[in-house]
């Protein structure tokens, strides 16, 4: 995901050194680079069963469980103007999180027991990384419409960790297990974005997937729309909202179960437009 990463940022530096002039009309601009955090709620349900006992898991709900807080945040948005009705779309969001707190109940999780009253620790940490060619099938002087297919990328992972007595007592012993899921997903989209007065302008995107293959079954969701204020020829200000939704069945060495993560919630950000 690194590499993948790295060649994110590479396409948008090179779009950006690409662009042949300045421009504040976003249906014109040839680069639109857009980079800032959530104000978001989570809902993360996850069932790991064992890989070496075939335990079965327990549907943990992650946030009712454990009261996980949001730690670091980031999203990063770019289009870049090839040619003419032609364009390429970049998105790389990241979200982790942890928290500590005392089991109410025994939970069953991968091939790990984690007992009543056992002062648990959750980690998840969610990263996203999406890649789409976008082509513009409507346009007029106010707005365009534009029709997408691309792929998510989605590293999403899950652990438990916890110190309880041994048998007798008298002894500690660690439990540890985690699980991860690496699951590049086609999705189509459709894109729009609206000229408004005293130099705002209004975007929406959604995008779709299911799938049913193999050991993969399940569906992405994502909805997103905003508002930027130009502020400067090249700065704009924005401000918006964005439901993403993915939930799978998976039966995968590295992740054994089911999963649905939803995050939604408020968007602030800067744009830089070329």
């Amino acid at each position: 995901m690194n590499i993948i990463r790295a060649a994110l940022l590479c396409v948008v530096g090179i779009a950006g050194a690409q662009a042949d002039e300045a421009r504040n009309n976003p249906l014109d601009s040839a680069v639109n680079v857009a980079l800032g955090g959530f104000f978001l709620s989570t809902d993360i349900n996850v069932r790991l069963n064992g890989e070496e006992t075939n335990q079965v898991g327990d549907d943990i709900d992650f946030d009712d469980t454990f009261g996980i807080g949001d730690f670091e945040r980031f999203r990063l948005d770019a289009l870049w103007r090839i040619k003419g009705n032609h364009s390429v779309r970049a998105m790389y969001f990241s979200n982790t999180r942890s928290a500590t707190n005392e089991l109410s109940r025994d939970v069953n999780f991968g091939d790990e027991t984690y007992p009543l009253g056992a002062l648990t620790t959750a980690r998840s940490e969610l990263e996203v990384i999406q890649f789409s060619y976008d082509y513009v099938f409507r346009r007029r002087d106010n707005y365009e419409l534009a029709a997408g297919i691309g792929v998510h990328m989605l590293n999403a992972g899950l652990g438990l960790d916890a110190t309880v007595s041994g048998g007798g007592g008298s002894s500690q012993r660690e439990l540890e297990q985690s699980g991860s899921t690496d699951a590049p997903l086609p999705v189509l989209a459709l894109r729009g974005t609206w000229l408004l007065p005293h130099n705002f302008y209004a975007t929406a995107l959604a995008q779709y997937f299911y799938v049913d293959y193999d050991n993969y079954v399940g569906s992405l969701s994502d909805l997103k729309a905003t508002v930027v204020w130009q502020a400067t020829e090249h700065v704009g200000i924005g401000l918006g909202y964005n439901d993403f939704r993915f939930k799978f069945r998976i039966d995968q060495p590295r992740f054994d179960g089911k999963l649905r993560w939803n995050y939604g919630g408020a968007m602030a950000f800067v744009t830089v437009m070329y």
